[in-house]
C-alpha cells in the first residue's frame, strides 16, 4: 500500500519489510554478541554517559523493531498465546521482586561494593534495566524467528559466537600461561579481566551451547564443525570449572543417546578420557581436589565447597524461623540481606549458588511451589512434544536446557542474568519448532527418524 506525504509516496510494505529484515539482523547480531558484552573495549559508557553501552544500544534497536511491528504483545495461534501469558507472568514476579529490593540498594552496596553500585539510579540501570534486556531474544525469536531457515540461523549464528569465544579463550590462556597452575583464582582473574564475567559463568555458556555445536557436528557437513566443537571442549577443559566438565560431559551423552549414535558415544568417551589425561594438572586437579583427594575429609559440604553448611543451611534456617520471608521472600538479592552476614556464618556471595534456593530466598515459598510444580510440568511437556517432533535440532536445544537445569543445582539463577541469557533465545526456538509441526509443517531442520516404529507413527498422528 503506497500513501502520499508531501509529494512523496511511501510504500508502507516495502517500509515494513525493511524493518522485519533489519530487526532480524540486529536480533542475530544481538545473539552472536551476548559472550562479548563485556569484554574489556566494550564495557565503558560512551561518551560518559551512565548505560550507554555497545550492548545497551544494541538492545535498545532491537526493542525498537518489536515495538514498531505493532504486536509486541498479540498472538497468532494457541501456542504463542500460552507462551506469552507464561512470559509475562515470568516478567511480572521477576518485577514485582526487583522493585521491592531497590530500597535495599544501599545495603547492597556496603556489603558487595564491588558488585553493587551506590546510587539508587545506577542500582536500577546495572540490576534491573540491563537484566530486563536479556529476555528480548525470545519475545523477538518468537515473534518474528518462526522458520525452519530462521531457527537454524539462529543455531549458526550461536555456534559461530562459541567459536569465536573458544579461540579468544584458548588465545588468553596461551599468553597466560599462569591461568593453568592449577590454581583457579587465576583462572578467575583472567576471565573478569578480559570478559567482565566469572569463569563460572562462562562455563554456564558452555552448558547452554555445547549440544549446539554437537548437533551441528553430527547433521551438517561435520568437517566444517569438527574444529569449533574441539575447541569447544578445549576451553571447557582449560575453564577448570567441575560443574560445566561434568554438566557437558552429561549433556552431550544424553543427546548422543537420543539421537542413537551409540558409536560415537563410545567413541567420544574414549576421547574425553585421553583429553582428561592430557589435561590432568588443571582438569583432573580441578575436579578432585576437594572432597576426594583425602577420604577422611570427604563430606557434602566439601565437595560443594562450602555450601552445605555456609549457605544453604545458614539460609534456610532465618528463612523457616522469619513467617514473612517464609511466605514472600526478602526481594531480589536477598541473601545479601541476611542477618547473618556479618555473623561469619555465611559466604558473602549475591546468589545462594542453588537456583531454586535463591529464588526462595527473593520470593519465598508460595511462588516456590508454583515454580517447582511449573518446572516439573514444563520437563513432562518438553519431553512429549520432542518425542512428537522427531527433530534433531528440538533435542539439541531440550539437551541445552536440561543441562542449565543440572547447573541450577550449584549455580545460576532463576531470574534473567549473563548466566542464563541463552536459555531465553533457545526456549523460544523450541517454542516454534513445536509450532510449525503443529500448523502442520513438513520437514524439520536435521530431522531424523528414530529405529522404532512406534516414535513414527506418535509424529504422524499429531
Amino acid at each position: 500500500m503506497a500513501v502520499k506525504d508531501s509529494g512523496l509516496v511511501i510504500d508502507r510494505s516495502a517500509l515494513d519489510h525493511l524493518v522485519e529484515q533489519s530487526g532480524k539482523f540486529l536480533a542475530l547480531l544481538f545473539v552472536f554478541s551476548l559472550p562479548f558484552q563485556r569484554v574489556l573495549f566494550l564495557r565503558e559508557n560512551l561518551f560518559g554517559l551512565q548505560g550507554l553501552k555497545p550492548f545497551n544500544l544494541l538492545s535498545a534497536a532491537v526493542l525498537a523493531c518489536l515495538f514498531f511491528q505493532g504486536t509486541l504483545l498479540s498472538a497468532t495461534d494457541r501456542i504463542e498465546q500460552k507462551s506469552l501469558r507464561i512470559f509475562l507472568v515470568y516478567f511480572a514476579i521477576f518485577t514485582v521482586t526487583l522493585i521491592r529490593s531497590v530500597p535495599n540498594a544501599p545495603l547492597f552496596h556496603s556489603r558487595l561494593p564491588d558488585v553493587f553500585p551506590e546510587s539508587y539510579f545506577d542500582y536500577i540501570l546495572s540490576s534491573c534495566i540491563t537484566p530486563a534486556l536479556y529476555v528480548l531474544p525470545f519475545l523477538f525469536i518468537l515473534k518474528n524467528m518462526r522458520s525452519f531457515k530462521e531457527l537454524d540461523q539462529i543455531t549458526v549464528v550461536i555456534c559461530l559466537s562459541i567459536s569465536l569465544l573458544s579461540v579468544s579463550l584458548i588465545a588468553l590462556v596461551l599468553m597466560n600461561p599462569s591461568a593453568l597452575s592449577g590454581n583457579r583464582d587465576e583462572m578467575a582473574d583472567l576471565c573478569e579481566t578480559y570478559f567482565g564475567v566469572g569463569y563460572n559463568t562462562i562455563g554456564t555458556i558452555y552448558i547452554c551451547t555445547a549440544p549446539l555445536l554437537l548437533h551441528k557436528l553430527l547433521t551438517r557437513n561435520a568437517y566444517r564443525w569438527i574444529v569449533p566443537m574441539g575447541l569447544a571442549l578445549v576451553t571447557i577443559l582449560l575453564l577448570q570449572s567441575r560443574s560445566a566438565l561434568i554438566t557437558v560431559a552429561v549433556s552431550c551423552c544424553l543427546y548422543l543417546v537420543w539421537m542413537r549414535r551409540f558409536g560415537i558415544l563410545i567413541a567420544g568417551a574414549g576421547i574425553f578420557g585421553i583429553a582428561l589425561f592430557l589435561f590432568s594438572g588443571p582438569t583432573i586437579d580441578a575436579l578432585l581436589s576437594i572432597g576426594f583427594v583425602d577420604s577422611s575429609d570427604f563430606s557434602a559440604d566439601a565437595v560443594l565447597t562450602g555450601r552445605v553448611d555456609y549457605i544453604w543451611i545458614p539460609l534456610l534456617d532465618e528463612w523457616t524461623s522469619n513467617i514473612g520471608l517464609f511466605l514472600f521472600g526478602a526481594g531480589r538479592y536477598g541473601i545479601v540481606t541476611s542477618e547473618q552476614w556479618d555473623a561469619g556464618t555465611l559466604i558473602h556471595a549475591a546468589h545462594a549458588h542453588n537456583a531454586i534456593l535463591d529464588f526462595f530466598v527473593d520470593c519465598g515459598a508460595l511462588f516456590t511451589c508454583a515454580l517447582i510444580v511449573f518446572l516439573l510440568i514444563g520437563v513432562a511437556t518438553a519431553l512429549r512434544v520432542g518425542r512428537q517432533l522427531n527433530s534433531a535440532l528440538y533435542w539439541a536445544l531440550f539437551t541445552c536446557i536440561f543441562g542449565f537445569g543440572i547447573g541450577m543445582f550449584t549455580e545460576r539463577e532463576i531470574f534473567p542474568t549473563v548466566d542464563n541469557m541463552y536459555v531465553f533465545p533457545i526456549i523460544a526456538m523450541m517454542i516454534n519448532l513445536a509450532r510449525l509441526h503443529a500448523l502442520g509443517g513438513r520437514e524439520i531442520a536435521g530431522s531424523y527418524r528414530p529405529a522404532s516404529p512406534r516414535h513414527g507413527a506418535a509424529s504422524r498422528s499429531m
